[in-house]
């Protein structure tokens, strides 16, 4: 049987569009299907700290030309999926009414130490959702 192949936009939202966001969207750059674009933005953009690329780096995943955006810098009404950490998609009153709203319990552990053993569990966790939430899209195509 032939899969069809469907045209798919996800963004990936959390706070500050820093880690779990930035990390979600590198990886989903890297294992998306055909026809698949992925985005991050934060209710509150903050800069990408440095443990985080490197750690998606370690994994093969180069984040260059990824910055930290707001819901303003992404095309917010061609997406399909919103996969929110935590609770922030119930701080964006712009999301479109028609978009599917997936939250997702990885939490980030406080940065105020570098500490790349948690940056790197963060990052497998995400990896697994991600991967999972890829083969739920190749289930669901075929």
């Amino acid at each position: 049987m032939r899969r069809e192949s469907i045209e798919r936009n996800i963004l990936f939202l959390c706070e500050d569009n820093a880690c779990l966001s930035q990390i979600a969207e590198a990886i989903a750059k890297h294992l998306a299907p055909p026809q698949t674009r992925a985005y991050s933005a934060g209710v509150k953009p903050s800069n990408i700290p440095t443990e985080v690329i490197q750690a998606m780096k370690d994994l093969g995943i180069n984040m260059t030309g990824q910055t930290s955006k707001g819901l303003a810098d992404v095309p917010i009404q061609e997406v399909d999926l919103v996969v929110s950490f935590g609770d922030a998609h119930k701080k964006c009153s712009n999301l479109p009414k028609r978009v599917k709203i997936e939250s997702w319990p990885v939490k980030a552990r406080g940065r105020k130490q570098s500490d790349s053993a948690a940056t790197r569990e963060e990052c497998d966790a995400i990896n697994q959702r991600v991967f999972a939430l890829f083969l739920d899209h190749w289930r669901n195509a075929s």
